[in-house]
């Protein structure tokens, strides 16, 4: 009995050791570099340095704008904060937070997110991401008088068989299971438990705490990190990596597979932060593509549209829910911060149909009934399909461009926004 406890013991302080390590050490540099990108912007704004006039949010497209600090031409510094995949109600808590945490009250918020991050409200529940059964966040009463009245009648509480089964990884999950694995941490990562346990109520607390309460355990929270450290090999770094990540800015060197991401993952991830370092939050994840994978997926996306062109589909229109847009310039407002929405360029042949039309044409008259609020527009709203590497996506040469744009057209609109807002006020 008394070995048993012993290997108890023993096994606990190799636990407190671990976790203790995790803890003092930059152990995250040698997470997956998606995990290592999240945990690198929010210490960032846990650090309370912030101090641009303009932040910039938005999703994976648009990490591809630049920032800029005060200079010629630049009448005020940008900073872009942009994090894929996180959701619409992302950019509600992450103001809050970075306000919080001391850093300087930016002038605007620039809000440069794909359209239906801001046109289909904020989606169902996260419990129930499909909308089967609600609508809507439910309280823990209502929640679980429902699932008792459907235990009644749906066989003593057997859980609906999912109708979206997908084979991944050699299994058979749900598909929005698989969608959780593979952006959920990112949100957790972002976020610590007490502040989500603030931004949600409801069932919605319930689940988001359940998925994040793993992630008090920072050896739990890094268990990719730490399993990356056991190989020698990721913590080699070339003294020269720098001047690498200067070498794989040109669209040349990149199109010729000179750059890909370091087998090392010490290495790789401290490109990534040279590169959001310099270009104040922008790193454009397509450039981390192999040459051979970019020319199949731009095939892949060349198919698909002749293959639409051929058999288009019937014409629907769903009315656009702007509510994330009102509550993010009801939200600035009360901040006495400016708010504008950049409208970024998409696929030629995507934007120029009926449907990004109409919707373009409700987010004028929307931005005509909340004048308090700029809209940006680029001088042309699509791009040719060959400047993406899928459908949302820009790759190097179209990053370029919207860089040039950003600055050239972009950032006077927006300037010259912020200089009639000051003497209004």
């Amino acid at each position: 009995m008394r070995s048993k406890f012993l290997g108890i013991g023993i096994t606990l302080l190799l636990f407190l050791v671990l976790e203790i390590v995790v803890r003092l050490t930059g152990v995250h540099y040698l997470e997956q570099p998606e995990i290592f990108f999240v945990n690198l912007k929010k210490k960032f704004v846990e650090s309370g340095t912030g101090d641009a006039d303009i932040i910039v949010l938005g999703d994976s497209r648009s990490m591809a704008l630049a920032g800029y600090s005060k200079q010629s031409g630049i009448e005020f510094s940008v900073y872009n904060h942009s994090l894929p995949a996180m959701g619409p109600k992302y950019y509600r808590f992450f103001l809050d937070k970075y306000l919080q945490k001391g850093n300087t009250k930016p002038k605007m918020v620039l809000f440069a997110a794909s359209p239906k991050l801001y046109s289909t409200g904020y989606g169902p529940p996260l419990y129930d991401p499909d909308a089967k059964q609600v609508k809507e966040n439910e309280s823990v009463s209502t929640y679980l008088n429902r699932r008792w009245n459907e235990g009644i009648e749906k066989n003593f509480f057997r859980t609906p068989t999912p109708s979206n089964i997908v084979s991944y990884s050699g299994k058979q999950e749900d598909f929005n299971q698989i969608l959780w694995e593979f952006f959920g941490h990112r949100y957790l990562h972002q976020f610590t438990y007490s502040e989500l346990s603030e931004q949600y109520s409801g069932v919605e607390r319930l689940f988001i705490l359940s998925k994040a309460a793993p992630l008090l355990y920072e050896s739990y929270r890094f268990h990719g990190a730490i399993r990356n450290a056991l190989s020698g090999s990721n913590w080699k770094v070339n003294k020269n990596y720098k001047e690498k990540s200067l070498f794989c800015e040109s669209c040349e060197n990149i199109e010729a597979g000179l750059c890909k991401p370091s087998a090392s993952q010490l290495e790789d991830n401290l490109t990534i932060e040279d590169q959001i370092s310099r270009h104040l939050g922008k790193y454009n994840i397509s450039n981390r593509l192999k040459p051979e994978l970019v020319m199949f997926s731009k095939q892949l996306v060349r198919k698909e549209l002749e293959d639409e062109l051929k058999n288009p589909l019937p014409y629907t229109y769903t009315n656009p829910d702007f509510v994330v847009l009102k509550d993010l310039i009801e939200y600035t407002r009360s901040r006495g911060i400016s708010f504008g929405l950049v409208y970024m360029p998409w696929l030629k042949e995507r934007q120029n149909t009926r449907e990004s039309q109409d919707l373009l044409a409700d987010l004028k008259v929307f931005f005509k009934e909340n004048p308090e609020a700029g809209l940006f527009f680029f001088p042309e709203s699509s791009y040719p399909s060959d400047r993406f590497v899928d459908n949302i996506h820009y790759d190097c040469r179209g990053e370029k461009r919207v860089n040039e744009e950003f600055r050239q057209f972009v950032l006077p609109q927006v300037f010259r926004f912020l200089h009639s807002k000051q003497k209004s006020n």
